[in-house]
């Protein structure tokens, strides 16, 4: 089965970073009980934009981590690996 990821950005204003950065640990030990990968990068360029990726052995396991941490399924779309002839 293709590995499974998903990537979102976000903004973050210096007054929300602290509150933001708590959620994002919350968020990826959750989703590292889910048996799910997570990193967050931000741009050195434009402090404040941040782009986080979740990835997963499979479709099934990142869809079902998603609705687990987030209550629902968030709406990003889920990309599955390319296989390179």
């Amino acid at each position: 089965m293709a590995r499974a990821l998903t990537i979102e950005r976000s903004k973050v204003s210096r007054h929300e970073r602290d509150a933001y950065f708590a959620g994002l640990r919350e968020r990826r030990d959750r989703l590292r009980a889910a048996s799910c990968n997570f990193w967050v990068y931000e741009d050195p360029s434009e402090p404040g934009l941040f782009v986080e990726f979740t990835e997963a052995r499979d479709v099934a396991t990142l869809a079902a981590a998603r609705v687990a941490v987030f209550d629902s399924d968030p709406g990003a779309p889920i990309l599955t690996e390319v296989e390179l002839p």
